[in-house]
């Protein structure tokens, strides 16, 4: 080992440098005149202090001393580049004050109860701006500040161990933020997304769109046999386990009856899905991405449509039937009124006129099915009497067969310009949610015509109002009966009759108001519903506001 360089006593003798250090600062405390400052020539200086200098100097991490009442400072090579060409190499044998006037304010009580209580300071990650480089840096440090005490217990410097964490604290917040954008834009994103980890497929992070899937539950941090049980049953838990296993998984159309609440039905959504595995660096399976977007409302529609059109179909087939039928109709009733000018017997005479009567009937429910299916291009004048009759007509077999009283009071006559085929539509969809909603054993239905004022616009119109004793309807279905695709009737619903028919209304410049009560005991029976139609006069064309394109719009 080299010896201390030679070095200039107080008598004026050369003598070997009691720093036994090697290195940058080992060479500059050796070789600085230390007599004009408060520690004195080095030759002078305590056993104390020349230990822990030289412990200092021989340490490879950054370290820093303040020694005395006057707290002189010392540090070793690897704190020098922390200081800068602004303090280095003038920090070293200065006054801690004097060498940090711009963090003095924060450090300076810490020294104080350091030297004068024992009070040891620890702190990571702490920001303290100092000034280097020409200018005030936030620099981040990790550091303790430790009394050094002789052997009397008196305090004699604070020994400063620490780490310039600049850097490292920098590169955190930039992931941090990075992270929080990319959050962000899962929070932001049209699609749903749920991460799952480990073979259990614990919830660990999920966008709004996801939780709005599972109809906001708590399910963060939980597996997903337990966050959401129904997917055990509806076979998911499999699809996740093979998913976990390396297995790529994509749904189409998929259901999902998510938990809606104790004592109510499912929420029944569908998905279009991707499960992937999320692979570590070694390639192994850590967790699942889930990912896909809710298609329900798309199913539904489809569904609907398809629905829509079959009826349609029908419709047509129903239209092109009865005009097929109308023609030997005429025929039939020609020959019964042949057949009865030459009857003699009053048994045969009664006979045909019973067949001309049922003919009649039948005839009717012809014309009433050709002119309920026929559509128009301009809008035409009828009466609320001919618009319930021709409506009632075609439910008179199911009013029949079910003991459904009809009560009609018709108290308008005054003409409607209006697009009579809708409007018979409207009725219909009325009529038969009326007879839907009613047992096969009794009920009555009332129907009645009276003039009315709109109080908003002061025009005079139609109101038409269906009462039913039916089961009734609870708050919640009053809300979304005229939601596009919600229905009560599960498979035999479309859950577009009532939105339709409140757009032909709309159209029409009328509104729909709703009543209903679920209130039944075993004495009285005070459920039903009431629907009440406006529909101004419209005595012009234009009064009307008509979509001659897609009648959904």
């Amino acid at each position: 080992m080299e010896r201390p360089p030679l070095q200039t006593s107080d008598n004026g003798t050369q003598s070997r440098c009691r720093i036994f250090a090697t290195g940058e600062m080992a060479d500059l405390i050796c070789a600085t005149d230390w007599r004009n400052t408060a520690v004195g020539s080095i030759h002078q200086w305590p056993d104390l202090l020349l230990s822990t200098v030289n412990m200092l100097l021989a340490s490879q991490q950054p370290m820093f001393l303040w020694w005395g009442e006057e707290l002189t400072q010392f540090y070793n090579d690897a704190y020098r580049p922390s200081l800068g060409a602004d303090k280095h190499p003038s920090a070293l044998g200065q006054r801690g004050p004097e060498c940090w006037p711009e963090i003095w304010p924060v450090i300076g009580p810490l020294i104080d109860a350091v030297m004068k209580l024992g009070r040891p300071y620890w702190s990571e990650n702490q920001l303290i701006p100092i000034f280097r480089n020409g200018k005030l840096e936030d620099v981040y440090w990790t550091f303790s500040y430790s009394p050094i005490w002789d052997a009397d217990g008196t305090i004699r410097g604070t020994l400063v161990v620490c780490a310039e964490t600049t850097g490292k604290v920098l590169a955190d917040k930039a992931v941090l933020e990075e992270r929080a954008r990319l959050l962000e834009v899962l929070q932001q994103a049209p699609a749903f997304f749920a991460l799952l980890e480990g073979p259990n497929h614990v919830i660990t992070m999920v966008n709004p769109l996801y939780l709005r899937l599972t109809n906001n539950r708590d399910i963060l941090g939980k597996p997903v046999r337990i966050a959401l049980p129904e997917t055990v049953e509806q076979g998911y838990i499999e699809i996740l386990d093979r998913v976990y296993q390396g297995e790529r998984y994509v749904g189409f159309d998929a259901r999902y009856d998510a938990f809606a609440g104790e004592g109510l039905p499912p929420d029944e959504r569908y998905v279009d899905f991707v499960y992937e595995p999320l692979r570590g660096a070694n390639g192994e399976v850590t967790g699942i991405i889930a990912l896909g977007v809710d298609v329900t409302d798309r199913k539904k529609s489809h569904d609907a449509l398809l629905q829509t059109e079959k009826l349609a179909a029908v419709g047509r087939l129903a239209s092109s039937i009865a005009h097929e039928i109308n023609n030997p109709l005429e025929a039939v009733t020609n020959l019964i009124y042949l057949a009865r000018s030459a009857a003699m017997s009053t048994e045969t005479q009664q006979y045909l006129s019973d067949a001309e009567v049922e003919l009649r009937r039948v005839s009717a429910i012809t014309n009433q099915t050709l002119r309920f299916h026929r559509q128009s291009t301009s809008p035409t004048t009828c009466s609320a009497e001919d618009l319930i009759s021709s409506t009632l007509s075609i439910y008179q077999g199911r009013l029949a067969n079910t003991h459904i009283q009809v009560l009609r009071h018709d108290r308008e006559h005054r003409p409607l310009l209006c697009f009579e085929g809708e409007i018979r539509q409207v009725l219909s969809n009325f009529v038969g949610n009326a007879i839907d909603s009613m047992n096969s054993e009794s009920g009555w239905l009332l129907i009645r015509s009276r003039e009315g004022v709109n109080w908003r616009t002061e025009e005079r119109g139609l109101v038409i109002t269906l009462a039913d004793t039916g089961i009734g309807m609870s708050p919640t279905t009053v809300s979304r009966i005229f939601e596009p695709f919600f229905t009560t009737k599960g498979l035999n619903g479309t859950g577009l009759g009532l939105w339709l028919s409140r757009e032909i209304v709309t159209r029409h410049r009328g509104h729909i108001a709703v009543r209903s009560s679920q209130r039944a005991s075993q004495h009285q029976n005070r459920s039903g519903t009431v629907f009440t139609i406006f529909l101004p006069y419209g005595e012009s064309p234009q009064s009307i506001d008509r979509n001659p394109g897609n009648p959904y719009t």
